[in-house]
């Protein structure tokens, strides 16, 4: 296994914060696995980024092995998407939450978040990343003012936001393109 510090320092520059009454604080951020554009950012316990050379290949990891997508896939669509959320229902130790792309269409790098349950149904904050800037997956690309679009899998609400600290225009949802495509600098789900 490559431990590689690019993935340390990305998911530090990430400013990740839990809000009081929320699942615990990541405490420190590890680097596993390979390298490659398509990361998984566990946010259960110790924030804990893995990368990969396949989109496949990261969310096979983010479901336990349960969802196998084809080779070459670039997004979770039909019976696919199925599997991940009776695999998310089923889960006791992890989620997959969604998918943030580099580019609109879903397509390009990604990163694919997951905690340790989905979440609650109230619209109080239960995530969030407050600074983009500096972010980078294990292939060395930057995510500040990248993301061209997102997906939710699970009840998960998420809020991007233009500027950092949660500032400027913003859009919620699965998205692709528009006002914010390549702007995005925070996060916030609920």
């Amino acid at each position: 296994m490559n431990v590689r510090l690019a993935g340390v320092t990305a998911v530090t520059a990430l400013a990740l914060v839990t809000l009081p009454g929320t699942a615990g604080a990541a405490q420190a951020a590890t680097q596993s696995a390979d390298h490659g554009g398509h990361c998984v950012l566990d946010l259960t316990g110790r924030a804990r980024v893995s990368c990969f050379d396949t989109f496949s290949g990261a969310i096979a990891h983010a479901t336990g092995g349960k969802v196998q997508l084809p080779a070459g896939a670039t997004q979770v669509e039909g019976r696919y998407l199925t599997q991940l959320r009776q695999a998310n229902s089923a889960a006791l130790s992890s989620v997959a939450i969604g998918t943030l792309y580099n580019d609109a269409n879903r397509k390009g790098h990604s990163w694919t978040i997951t905690r340790s349950s989905d979440c609650d149904a109230d619209p109080d904050i239960d995530w969030t990343y407050s600074n983009l800037s500096g972010v980078k997956d294990a292939s060395g690309f930057d995510w500040n003012d990248e993301i061209g679009s997102a997906v939710q899998y699970g009840q998960c609400e998420a809020v991007y936001y233009e500027h950092s600290y949660f500032q400027g225009a913003r859009v919620s949802g699965d998205w692709s393109g528009g006002a914010l495509d390549d702007e995005v600098s925070s996060i916030a789900w609920s």
